[in-house]
């Protein structure tokens, strides 16, 4: 006779991400110099990501992956510079606590393979990782920008923004005024926002639209700039 399979009861968040990004998806012997971090606590930001595993050596990049909506999945991936780094991070900082949850830690073998989350950018103003993040300009922007798609008269600077407006919240507004082909909140090199973004629509109609309806206007608390972009 077969004994029954007992059932694993195991938390969404965990389940959530491993099934993403399982850190055993490779054949792959050699180490990576990324590791996958996984039960972060839904308030951890890349930067809270980033300090934290600094104890373990030179951090490169961080990212805590986010879904459609921007909500974290509670799991998150980090660079070092070295190998040597990411094996200390391995062995020193599982089952460590940060912002009330006991982290694990494990060799991220994914590397540019894995669906759902932002592909790492160079450091640069403007552009990434709300969602790569050390290079904060991987997701602080919906899609990179390209001059051949660009229409003229088509894209606007947006200023007096909030600091916590994120890309997409900035997108979903200026969506209600046509088709927005790309929306970016500035970053600096310190991981901070500017205060000011970008969005372009399809067409220069809409974006005259744009600058008529919402210039002057209250926007998460603020009554933001809205003005052709000089320099696009």
């Amino acid at each position: 006779t077969h004994k029954p399979l007992r059932t694993v009861s195991v938390p969404y968040l965990v389940l959530n991400c491993i099934i993403l990004s399982s850190p055993y998806t490779s054949n792959n012997s050699t180490m990576s110099n990324r590791v996958y971090v996984g039960n972060l606590a839904w308030s951890v930001s890349w930067q809270d990501l980033k300090d934290h595993m600094r104890d373990a050596g030179d951090v490169q990049y961080s990212k805590v992956l986010t879904d459609r909506d921007g909500r974290s999945k509670g799991c998150g991936i980090v660079e070092f510079s070295t190998v040597e780094g990411a094996q200390d991070a391995i062995e020193k900082l599982t089952d460590t606590e940060l912002k009330g949850r006991k982290i694990f830690v494990r060799e991220d073998r994914e590397d540019g393979k894995r669906g759902g989350g932002a592909p790492r950018a160079p450091k640069a103003e403007g552009g990434a990782a709300e969602g790569g993040e050390s290079a904060p300009a991987a997701a602080a922007s919906s899609a990179p920008a390209s001059a051949s798609d660009k229409v003229e008269g088509s894209q606007l600077f947006i200023g007096n923004l909030s600091w916590d407006t994120t890309w997409q919240e900035l997108k979903d507004y200026f969506a209600t005024v046509g088709d927005v082909q790309y929306s970016n909140v500035a970053v600096g090199r310190d991981g901070r926002k500017k205060g000011f973004g970008f969005i372009r629509f399809a067409t220069a109609e809409e974006a005259s639209q744009a600058i008529e309806k919402m210039n002057g206007v209250e926007f998460m608390g603020r009554n933001i700039e809205v003005r052709l972009d000089n320099k696009a």
